[in-house]
């Protein structure tokens, strides 16, 4: 459970106790506004529930319940839920099956090719395994691309996840051309009609604009149906700013969270939709087992969020 989940459940004890007037309600809400972003939601998206939870409880309303912390969560979700719901939802396995029919029924058959982001140690390969392993159960053939060819280790890192999962591996040599690395791994999907291509890429920060270019230059060569990017939920706003800096490098189609089963805050997972203009979290990394993954479900994430 997340702090802020944690913090919520006391905070909603506290303010039964609170009688309900026009006071009350403002101390409540700028409680409220404090614990999130104590739990790492921005402080724009704070401000942002704040003023609307302000607009929509003050009044009349307030007659029809008995205490505050039943009024709260009445309002308070749907205002969250709009903010974390997407502009246009993926979901990636009806994709991948659409594809398939339409491949199918093409002379020349194409693979979906998603693009893997992220800084070093957000759990972005374990994550790419993780999704080539959700693929190959739902039975679509995955290629992995092993394109992070700067950083000691990594493709001898995915591999192991490759020869676990039971999935295809295209390498390269360290120091060699990513973009090659990819641009061999598609055409390796294309050969042997697979249905999915995920690309590994080395870590860096967006800010860095010599890394930023070799990855610009992937993202040319492979056009890539679907750029996701990997945040580690422990890093509370700064994965809320690395959202918003890739995305203002390369458009982001979608956004996984890592590490939530660690003792995450929570907040970034309501602040990065919103600061990227409606990019959707697709998953949540919820453990160290490949079964450890969650399709993120906006109202279910609510609902459990203010019981």
């Amino acid at each position: 459970m997340s702090s802020l989940k944690k913090g919520i459940q006391k905070f909603l004890g506290k303010v039964s106790t609170y009688e309900i007037n026009d006071k009350n309600i403002r101390k409540a809400i700028r409680e409220f506004e404090l614990l999130l972003i104590s739990n790492d939601v921005s402080l724009k998206v704070a401000k942002q529930i704040s003023k609307k939870l302000t607009s929509k409880m003050l009044g009349k309303r307030a007659k029809r319940f008995s205490d505050l912390s039943k009024m709260i969560p009445v309002f308070a979700k749907p205002i969250i839920l709009g903010i974390i719901s997407p502009k246009k939802p993926l979901d990636l396995i009806e994709i991948l099956e659409n594809h398939r029919k339409i491949s199918s029924q093409a002379v020349k058959k194409s693979p979906l090719v998603f693009l893997f982001l992220g800084i070093n140690g957000t759990g972005k390969t374990t994550s790419i395994a993780k999704l080539s392993y959700l693929f190959k159960i739902r039975g679509y053939k995955v290629v992995l691309a092993a394109s992070d060819t700067f950083r000691s280790g990594a493709q001898e890192q995915l591999k192991v996840h490759a020869d676990r999962i039971g999935v295809k591996i295209i390498r390269g040599k360290y120091g060699s051309d990513s973009a090659a690395v990819a641009y061999d791994a598609i055409a390796h999907a294309k050969a042997k009609y697979a249905d999915a291509v995920m690309i590994d890429t080395s870590g860096r920060m967006a800010v860095n604009q010599d890394l930023m270019e070799e990855m610009k230059k992937i993202h040319r060569v492979t056009k890539p149906d679907f750029a996701i990017l990997v945040v580690d939920a422990l890093a509370g706003n700064d994965a809320t700013e690395q959202a918003i800096d890739f995305h203002k490098e390369i458009p982001l189609n979608g956004i996984i969270l890592a590490k939530m089963d660690a003792d995450a805050r929570g907040g970034a997972l309501i602040s990065v939709t919103f600061a990227t203009g409606g990019v959707p979290v697709l998953f949540l990394g919820t453990g160290q087992k490949y079964t450890d993954f969650e399709s993120f479900q906006p109202k279910k994430y609510v609902d459990q969020l203010l019981k």
